[in-house]
């Protein structure tokens, strides 16, 4: 059976670790970066431009609107800012990003507008009943909505002609990862998600399935896993703290951090604890030493493929789009992964097995308890925060 412990963020730690001297300055500086970002949202940046406050208003052609964390989040926000600047640099276009907070994403679209954006991308599935509002508020504008569906408080989905939405496969990244950590030889693994949205529970439900397909095709039955959803995607010395505590207890030996800036904190812990990090959405080797790979989804593709389309006027109104391992829409990082058992042949085994449909992954549970995705192989300890 599934064992629960529930947590309140920010308590007191009892016990030696709780008077330990760890670093915290990079909680600090993260937070102050965080802090300044939030601030700076006036002051917002120009694709491949320096900022000038005595400059007037400029028009943009393309917004992105993401979450207060802002771009430089190391994650899927930034891979997505990235691939748009790209795009507009080579193709002669404009783009401008707004950070916003949950109750204020339809203030940075009319903000985006009043700029003269044409088209806006919504960064994740928090912004899905923004979407639905957006796409018939502002039917002379078309909109993108990433990682979600354009839906009404009711959870009644509908996709105007002025809207695309855009999926990710994300339980066969997931997969991977769970699927590489296991054949690379570890036996007590961490899953540490943001908020529970779909996105991040799919991860974390194809890492379960993937860690369990690797230990029945090696044999082993002692495989570990602890599992929680923070409730945030920002950077915090809360966060850094749990972490620290899960791989200094020999619970975890690696955790597959996903939810954007979260990394950044288990990265922290992961460096002064002698653990590991599989890290989300892109590349994140660079980041920090502790990471092995990186469960990746190719948000950059998906930009361009769309971005195409609509400057040969061309735009993908109405649809829902959908990337996975078949149209090579996600993926694991091997290039620059530090890994030494898994190797890139096995790599590319599983992976044409996922694309085929030889593998067969659950991507939702429903409402039904995580403990369902438990095998003889693997058990499954849900942290509740």
């Amino acid at each position: 059976m599934i064992q629960r412990k529930y947590k309140t963020r920010g308590a007191a730690r009892s016990g030696p670790r709780a008077s330990e001297a760890r670093p915290r300055g990079r909680g600090l500086r993260l937070a102050l970066a965080a802090a300044a970002l939030t601030l700076g949202l006036t002051c917002l940046c120009a694709c491949g431009q320096e900022e000038e406050a005595a400059e007037e208003p400029t028009s943009y052609e393309l917004a992105l609107i993401t979450n207060e964390v802002g771009v430089n989040d190391g994650s899927f926000n930034q891979s997505t800012w990235t691939a748009m600047q790209t795009f507009c640099e080579e193709n002669g276009l404009s783009c401008q990003y707004y950070p916003s907070d949950d109750e204020s994403y339809m203030k940075a679209i009319r903000e985006a507008s009043r700029q003269g954006a044409k088209l806006i991308i919504l960064a994740g599935s928090q912004m899905e009943t923004t979407a639905f509002e957006a796409q018939d508020k502002y039917g002379d504008l078309k909109f993108v909505l990433i990682d979600g569906v354009p839906r009404d408080e009711k959870f009644n989905y509908k996709t105007a002609g002025n809207s695309t939405g855009v999926l990710f496969a994300e339980q066969e990244a997931g997969y991977l990862a769970g699927y590489a950590a296991v054949t690379e030889g570890y036996t007590r693994l961490g899953y540490m998600g943001g908020d529970a949205l779909p996105p991040v529970k799919r991860y974390g439900y194809g890492f379960i399935q993937g860690a369990a397909a690797a230990a029945n095709e090696l044999g082993k039955n002692d495989i570990q896993i602890r599992y929680t959803y923070l409730g945030t995607f920002e950077a915090s010395d809360e966060i850094e703290s749990e972490a620290y505590d899960w791989y200094s207890d020999n619970k975890c030996q690696v955790i597959f951090a996903c939810g954007g800036s979260i990394g950044e904190s288990i990265m922290a812990a992961a460096e002064s604890a002698g653990g590991k990090v599989i890290g989300v959405d892109a590349d994140q080797s660079s980041q920090s030493e502790t990471v092995i790979t990186s469960a990746k989804k190719e948000t950059g593709k998906a930009i361009t493929d769309i971005l195409k389309n609509y400057k040969r006027n061309n735009f993908d109104g109405g649809a829902i789009l959908n990337y996975s391992a078949e149209n090579g829409g996600i993926g694991l990082e091997m290039t620059n992964a530090r890994m030494e058992v898994f190797t890139q042949e096995t790599y590319d085994k599983v992976f044409e097995e996922i694309k085929s449909g030889n593998r067969k992954i659950i991507k939702d549970i429903e409402d039904k308890d995580i403990s369902t995705l438990e095998t003889d192989e693997v058990k499954i300890e849900m942290v509740e925060e």
